[in-house]
């Protein structure tokens, strides 16, 4: 008889013992997922972000293209000389307009 209660409380102990180990690796596990769950979210933000800086750029990038092939054309060149330097036609007329509190 004292034979047949040890063996229970050994295998009483050892089930206890097993399903304690069970409970702890659910536990790390849940921890671990959670923690992964966090770090994807953070991942798929920073990815969002980047992809909206590419879009960005690009549409930078376009209009450069478009800078860069006017800066390249007669009309411009004229536009500049007009402007900066103030350069004209030998057979133009330049009109300016007086200032408000002119004379």
């Amino acid at each position: 008889m004292r034979k047949r209660r040890r063996n229970k409380k050994k295998g009483a102990t050892g089930f206890g013992l097993l399903a304690l180990l069970t409970i702890c690796l659910c536990g790390v596990v849940l921890y671990a997922s959670a923690n992964l769950k966090k770090e994807r979210d953070d991942k798929l933000a920073v990815k969002e972000q980047l992809e909206r800086q590419i879009a960005e750029m690009q549409t930078e990038s376009l209009k450069l293209d478009a800078k860069k092939d006017y800066v390249g054309t007669k009309k411009f060149v004229e536009e500049m000389a007009r402007k900066v330097l103030g350069l004209v036609y030998p057979n133009e007329i330049v009109f300016e307009e007086k200032g408000e509190g002119g004379d």
